[in-house]
């Protein structure tokens, strides 16, 4: 079984990375039927730095490697979709482990399975439903009515 997992420098010894598609390296590790790891891999992430569609590019680089599963914090939507389709389970962990660890509890079946979304979902954000009532604190200066408004002018007041 192959598992990948973003990281910052790489190896069973680094945390997990806070996002998925955007981690600066990915730390794939191959594992036996009996647990014991066979073999562990650091890959740079091409897509870290690109102006847009990381996460279907590394999603991409998954189906190339073979991945069976992805542990993360999170995976954003786009991600999440292409590895769904592709059969890639998408196992949440928060970044305070390492990869030795979240590798051993998704073994043991201590994480959470599922298409894992947004910024960190699955530890207090999440995918919200935008129900915000926008009552922002702009006090409407520079719309006129006051010095140096909408082009009106200081004359004939």
């Amino acid at each position: 079984m192959k598992v990948l997992v973003p990281t910052i420098r790489g190896g069973l010894d680094d945390n997990v990375a806070g996002m998925f598609a955007r981690a600066p390296t990915f730390t794939l590790v191959e594992v036996d039927e009996s647990g014991n790891v066979k073999d562990v891999q650091v890959i740079q992430n091409q897509a870290a730095q690109a102006a847009r569609g990381a996460g279907i590019q590394v999603a991409q680089l998954c189906i190339d490697l073979g991945v069976d599963a992805v542990i993360a914090p999170s995976v954003g939507p786009n991600a999440a979709g292409a590895l769904s389709q592709a059969g890639i389970r998408m196992v949440s962990a928060p970044p305070t482990l390492t990869v030795r660890q979240a590798v051993e509890a998704f073994l043991k079946g201590d994480l959470q399975s599922g298409p894992v979304q947004g910024p960190a979902a699955g530890f207090g954000q999440g995918m919200g439903r935008g129900m915000g009532r926008g009552m922002g604190r702009g006090r409407g200066m520079g719309r006129g009515g006051g010095r140096g408004g909408s082009g009106r002018g200081r004359g004939g007041w």
